[in-house]
């Protein structure tokens, strides 16, 4: 039953976030009506940024559980519904507008658009990703010591407004604690996807390649048919086997899984840099192979931008035809390959702009 007037709890848990505390907290003035955060040993100013906000900060010892100390938040907060943050995310302006909508009705959980900055090969580009983190008191509880998972039986509902966050360009500053406690989890579940994918990702951050490669060649083998990670697991696994040149591994991945990906972007997206890079490797080997480089990257388009899962912002639009453009202007097609270039720069792909510069010095 919904609750006239609802209250609304911000719930986070902090360690040293003097870089983006305050921000974060600013982005959820006029949203929420308390601001509760649990410190697990900050030696910078975080508590006393939280402090000017107005918040109640409280000490918890920390016992190596994500879950423990986000429940300990919770437990801690008095709204009738409670918002999950990190330090390194903050509220879009429609984001706020719709969470006060959302608290008015019936008890749900509330998903947020996740977007999120990252760098690879030394260029910035921008993910999202569903995440749940808006639920009524008594409503959800957390649990798994890392990358904790929120556990309700309430119905889901997406919300459409932006979450920032920019953490993945600091993750090198923190994969210590993840890695360890990612360690102890697959030393007890060794099996597990969910950790192995998530360790991958920790050594992507680090630039250990061939680590990052052994988790996702585990997790790519033990997922399950239509286990919700394998679109992401596929992608990063071929990706790593390109950057370590690993072709005939990708090749099979691409077989097997290009029958259950056809609706994904991002796997088409990697599968046309894949062949590339495969053609380029031996030519004369590899030749007949090239049809598919054109056939990745229109599907890539005729696709679109990817909402449901966990994508590469421009994947089905700019990041498409940037390399459909480089392979055009490759092999000739220079009507085809300003067209998309063009387009791509458009759609706001700065880099498309030094590529059609080649056309001019031609």
């Amino acid at each position: 039953m919904a609750v006239p007037n609802p209250k609304l709890s911000l719930a986070m848990i902090v360690k040293n976030e003097s870089r983006c505390l305050a921000r974060c907290l600013q982005s959820v003035k006029g949203i929420v009506d308390e601001i509760v955060i649990a410190d697990t040993g900050s030696t910078d100013d975080t508590p006393k940024i939280a402090r000017d906000f107005g918040a109640k900060v409280s000490n918890f010892g920390w016992v190596d559980d994500f879950a423990a100390a986000r429940n300990f938040s919770i437990a801690q907060s008095m709204g009738d519904w409670i918002l999950i943050l990190d330090a390194d995310e903050w509220l879009g302006e429609n984001l706020g507008k719709e969470i006060l909508i959302f608290r008015r009705g019936q008890p749900a959980v509330g998903r947020l658009k996740q977007v999120s900055d990252f760098r690879r090969h030394h260029q910035t580009f921008r993910s999202q990703c569903i995440v749940p983190r808006l639920f009524p008191r008594g409503g959800a509880h957390y649990e798994g010591r890392i990358h904790e998972q929120l556990i309700s039986p309430l119905p889901r509902a997406n919300l459409r407004g932006e979450l920032w966050h920019d953490g993945y360009l600091e993750i090198q500053k923190r994969s210590g604690r993840n890695m360890k406690l990612l360690v102890v989890e697959l030393e007890r579940d060794p099996d597990n996807v969910y950790f192995l994918f998530q360790l991958a990702l920790e050594y992507t951050s680090l630039g250990q390649t061939e680590k990052a490669f052994g988790c996702l060649q585990k997790a790519f083998t033990r997922a399950k048919p239509g286990d919700p990670l394998t679109p992401n697991i596929v992608v990063d696994f071929l990706y790593t086997s390109m950057e370590l040149k690993k072709f005939e591994v990708g090749t099979e991945v691409v077989a097997q899984a290009e029958k259950d990906l056809g609706d994904f972007p991002d796997f088409f997206l990697v599968r046309g840099l894949f062949f590339m890079n495969l053609i380029r490797s031996n030519p004369a080997k590899y030749a007949s192979e090239l049809p598919k480089i054109e056939q990745s990257f229109l599907r890539c388009l005729a696709l679109g931008e990817e909402e449901r899962r966990r994508s590469v912002h421009g994947s089905g639009t700019f990041l498409a035809n940037y390399n459909l453009g480089v392979y055009y202007q490759v092999f000739g097609n220079l009507a085809g390959a300003r067209r998309c270039l063009e387009t791509s720069l458009a759609q706001g792909y700065a880099p498309a702009a030094a590529q059609l510069k080649k056309f001019s010095a031609a």
